[in-house]
């Protein structure tokens, strides 16, 4: 089968980003491992001399269609969406809304959209507002209807939104995904020595947990170290003279700053929070780099790791200074089970395996 990805933005990766791109090519290899002609078609980054990330070299089945202005690009997209047995929209990036539309229209035996960031959608349609990732319906809100199935970022009752709020015929989850080659335990390095590390969520996004997890925490251990990665103002954040803050890091440098530390503070952002059901990349990150995790409690967390097994949950400041005073034995085998869990049921591979259950994909391989 011929599957068609719109939608894909290089500039989504690389330093401080969630590596879109990364985990988007290793789906399409995975998928076209399994028989299937997938062309791919992705936004070039407009930074001048972003290198080309290695994963993105044509695999055996790939097609690789690269532009820089929709635009210029868009009738060659729609030619190959025509003859396409799917579409996959890609709802992300500044031509998201423009590949839905061509997706949605075109002669191609199956659409779909897949919205990456689902628990912004879900806060906004309770909020009766339109997510402008979305495509609109002209008059102020949200137009899904021309769709065969929306695959969203995260599940659970609030997926009934979708249907509810913006006419999507169908709806299941495709939640994110870790790239096992790529995300994998790094050696610790001196500069990221912490006895608590956090790699932060997106610039104000989780103002409040990291007040409460990260920086109360710190205030009551003045002896212990603590170290957090994200493009919040360090200004701004009031932290104790025992937390040090540090920009954004790429992958690489996040992989080795999660070894460091004694102890990974995953947080969710405020909506995945009040939507739930939603895990992050970050988590499924930490999770696949082994590192011992203690995340902010949210619905649905414990469908994804088991609490006391494999992941610690904090519903307060006490729960993340209690788990920075357990063994580092039982923290290391938290890590490890944490680890066996992500590879065994977030990786590309395993998403390959459910996308194509979800559409009843025919091609070669086994699943």
């Amino acid at each position: 089968m011929k599957i068609v990805i719109v939608g894909l933005d290089e500039g989504l990766a690389g330093a401080g980003g969630d590596g879109h791109g990364l985990r988007w090519r290793a789906l399409i290899q995975a998928l076209a491992r399994r028989g299937h002609r997938v062309v791919a078609v992705e936004r070039r980054a407009s930074t001048p001399n972003h290198p080309t990330p290695n994963a993105s070299v044509t695999a055996p089945g790939v097609e690789w269609l690269s532009y820089d202005r929709w635009d210029v690009a868009a009738a060659m997209v729609a030619r190959h969406a025509d003859e396409a047995g799917l579409v996959l929209a890609v709802a992300q990036g500044c031509d998201g809304v423009a590949a839905a539309a061509l997706a949605r229209e075109s002669r191609a035996e199956r659409r779909v959209l897949h919205d990456p960031d689902a628990a912004r959608s879900l806060a906004a349609l309770a909020r009766g507002e339109a997510p402008a990732h979305l495509p609109g319906d002209g008059r102020g809100g949200v137009a899904l209807d021309g769709f065969d199935l929306v695959l969203a970022s995260g599940g659970g009752p609030a997926l009934e939104r979708y249907r509810e709020r913006a006419g999507a015929m169908a709806v299941a989850p495709l939640y994110p995904w870790i790239v096992p080659e790529a995300h994998r335990p790094a050696d610790a390095k001196p500069v990221y020595l912490a006895d608590l590390g956090c790699v932060a969520p997106p610039p104000g996004t989780a103002r409040s947990g990291v007040e409460r997890f990260f920086l109360n925490a710190a205030r009551r251990l003045p002896r212990r170290r603590f170290l957090l990665s994200g493009d919040d103002p360090p200004e701004t954040l009031d932290a104790p003279p025992n937390a040090r803050t540090l920009p954004a890091l790429d992958q690489p440098e996040r992989a080795a700053l999660l070894a460091s530390a004694t102890l990974a503070l995953a947080l969710a952002r405020d909506d995945e929070r009040s939507v739930g059901w939603c895990p992050s990349d970050r988590l499924f990150e930490a999770a696949a780099c082994g590192a011992p995790i203690v995340a902010d409690r949210w619905e649905g967390l414990d469908a994804f790791f088991e609490p006391g097994r494999e992941i610690l949950v904090a519903s307060d400041t006490d729960d993340v200074t209690t788990g920075l005073m357990l063994p580092r034995a039982h923290l290391a085998e938290l890590g490890r089970r944490a680890r066996q869990r992500v590879l065994a049921e977030h990786s590309a591979e395993r998403r390959a395996q459910e996308l194509r259950a979800l559409l009843d994909l025919k091609g070669g391989g086994d699943d």
